[in-house]
């Protein structure tokens, strides 16, 4: 304890009596710390990659023809039958747009029905609700909607073959273009 403190201790507390507290002193020894990185367990994440493509909106459908014919395939026989079909209602290959629902699906066809860019319809063996066309068709019975007229027949490779199916087609096509 150093004596200033002894002589303040004396004057304040004069006639009392008062112990002194040996300090305890340090001594100053290395302590040897073996510093270790302790590293938590964390639960592995797996962030999938996110690839982020830009939405192409569909191609409109734009006819070049105002009769448009869907077929889901077509062969070079179903073809010569539709040609058949075609000049019994004095049309040809050449008059009419030939689409397959492969290429339709791809493309917004709304906007031809919408604009009036077909004037009729004639469906092979291919619903309406495939192009995302909510029109009800019973077959072999024309629809006009908007002054588009519809028709849905079976698939040209069922007419091959059945005469009633064709006799009722001629029946259809005959009320639509004749």
């Amino acid at each position: 304890m150093p004596e200033n403190n002894t002589i303040l201790f004396q004057q304040l507390f004069a006639g009392e009596q008062l112990y002194v507290i040996p300090e305890k002193t340090v001594q100053n020894e290395e302590v040897s710390v073996e510093k270790k990185l302790i590293v938590a367990p964390v639960a592995e994440q797996v962030v999938s990659a996110v690839k982020v493509e830009k939405v192409q909106e569909p191609l409109h459908f734009v006819p070049n023809h105002r009769v448009v014919i869907l077929v889901d395939d077509c062969s070079d026989a179903d073809q010569a039958l539709l040609g058949k079909i075609l000049t019994a209602v004095k049309l040809n290959l050449n008059q009419v747009d030939l689409v397959r629902l492969a290429d339709l699906s791809q493309m917004n066809a709304r906007t031809a029905f919408s604009q009036n860019l077909i004037s009729h319809f004639i469906t092979f063996g291919v619903a309406l609700q495939q192009i995302k066309l909510e029109i009800p068709l019973n077959p072999y019975q024309t629809k006009e909607i908007k002054n588009i007229r519809f028709l849905f027949s079976d698939a040209l490779s069922e007419l091959q073959n059945d005469v009633e199916k064709k006799k009722a087609l001629w029946k259809a096509l005959q009320e639509m273009f004749l």
